[in-house]
């Protein structure tokens, strides 16, 4: 018998984790896969700094202002990537396979980034009736950078796919029947990891919320699904846009071909309102076409 949250999409893509549930296992490995990505951003930081000489600063490759920090910020992810299939081949015993799910999750994917950047076009497109967007980078440019930032970007949404989505929902789902522990926690978490007050300032908490939201509708999209396939493939699109489109100045806009007119900390209500509404919108599509 098996609870609405865990039907047998969801219990077939909890499954693999259930040889080894152990609390302590989990503990170590998000301490194992932090470890692990800051050494290797550490790395690439140190090479940066030896073989850039001159203007290439460690600041300047990482600041996101050109294409190159743009395409090194999330290079680093790339550690990320494979931090996680180290954490669980060592820790659970357990393979790539396990932590995707089972399925069309090329299909999935695909569904996932095609609904949302076709509900976003339609959000910028309502945008620019009332605010007018500025030009960043020269199209050639972005195009010569275009297979890099797609090549980085699988990466880096795909570590945090497989660790939030995938490692840390299934080991807690393995051992927690509450979704207020195994879907909640984990989208914590990942909302956290982008606290920047920094760049965020006064709407740090709003990011962060807004953030969680969208992680909760991936989640869900994973536990109806029984795969990553959809949340990655929203997620590499929403982050396509942002960094590689439609962007804010002077926030990881080194690629971005056009940005807001206004700082991220002025974004107007209606702008954020706007964005919810398509989020929410993608969301129901996608639960509509890909429920199992």
């Amino acid at each position: 018998m098996t609870t609405p949250s865990f039907s047998e999409t969801f219990e077939r893509f909890v499954a693999p984790a259930r040889a080894h549930t152990a609390l302590w296992r989990v503990i170590v490995g998000v301490v194992l896969w932090v470890a692990l990505t800051f050494a290797f951003a550490i790395t690439v930081s140190a090479a940066v700094a030896f073989f850039g000489r001159g203007p290439v600063t460690v600041d300047v490759a990482f600041g996101g202002a050109t294409p190159f920090g743009v395409v090194s910020f999330l290079g680093v992810f790339i550690g990320a990537f494979f931090a996680v299939w180290l954490v669980a081949r060592v820790l659970h015993k357990r393979g790539w396979r396990s932590l995707i799910g089972h399925g069309p999750v090329m299909r999935n994917f695909l569904i996932g980034a095609s609904v949302f950047l076709g509900l976003q076009a339609v959000n910028i497109g309502l945008w620019h009736l009332f605010y007018n967007s500025t030009p960043n980078v020269a199209l050639d440019v972005f195009l010569a950078w275009l297979p890099l930032l797609i090549i980085v970007l699988i990466f880096q949404t795909g570590a945090e796919e497989l660790m939030f989505r995938g490692y840390l929902m299934q080991q807690m789902a393995a051992r927690f029947r509450s979704p207020l522990v195994w879907m909640v926690i984990p989208q914590v978490l990942f909302a956290l990891l982008h606290f920047n007050p920094a760049s965020y300032g006064p709407i740090t908490w709003l990011i962060i919320g807004v953030i969680f939201i969208l992680a909760m509708m991936w989640a869900d999209l994973t536990r109806v699904t029984g795969n990553l396939g959809a949340a990655w493939g929203w997620h590499f699109a929403n982050n396509f846009i942002v960094f590689g489109v439609f962007g804010s100045p002077g926030q990881m806009d080194g690629l971005a071909l056009r940005v807001t007119p206004y700082d991220v900390i002025e974004t107007p209500p209606m702008a954020y309102l706007g964005f919810v509404i398509m989020l929410v919108l993608t969301w129901a599509i996608l639960r509509r076409l890909l429920r199992a």
